[in-house]
């Protein structure tokens, strides 16, 4: 049987393991840190570039998306206005054609143009008493 170790020898070597185990865990932990490190350096260029990014390419994007839509309501709008000014210009000719007694007012007896109506002396009348009532009331509010 083989002779066993003396006790300091065994506590020597058990010692000098462990003080090597502790020599490569600094060692990692220094890794270790650095690599921390360079994971915030990183992390902190990597949103550096991305706010650089949103600055330049999304403000581009956003602008040209306004400016189309700022287009093509600017075109709705023209053509809204374009199919009011037709309307009113129907109804200005519409006007016109009964003023000049090419087109008929049905009052509900007859068809008459506004001339023919105009000389109706029960419509004039009517006009008359109300233009008088028009009249005296602009008076009194002044």
């Amino acid at each position: 049987m083989p002779e066993p170790e003396p006790a300091a020898e065994v506590l020597q070597r058990t010692r000098a393991q462990l003080q090597e185990e502790i020599r490569e865990a600094r060692g990692i932990l220094k890794d270790l840190r650095y690599e921390i490190k360079t994971a915030r350096d990183l992390a902190d260029t990597t949103r550096r570039l991305a706010g650089e990014l949103a600055e330049t390419h999304v403000r581009d994007l956003l602008a040209a998306e306004v400016t189309r839509q700022i287009a093509t309501l600017g075109e709705e709008t023209q053509l809204q206005m374009g199919k009011s000014v037709d309307k009113v210009i129907a109804e200005f000719d519409r006007l016109r054609d009964l003023l000049l007694g090419h087109a008929h007012v049905a009052d509900g007896r007859e068809e008459r143009s506004i001339p023919e109506l105009l000389q109706d002396p029960a419509i004039l009348a009517r006009a008359q008493h109300a233009a008088r009532r028009n009249n005296s009331k602009a008076a009194d509010r002044e």
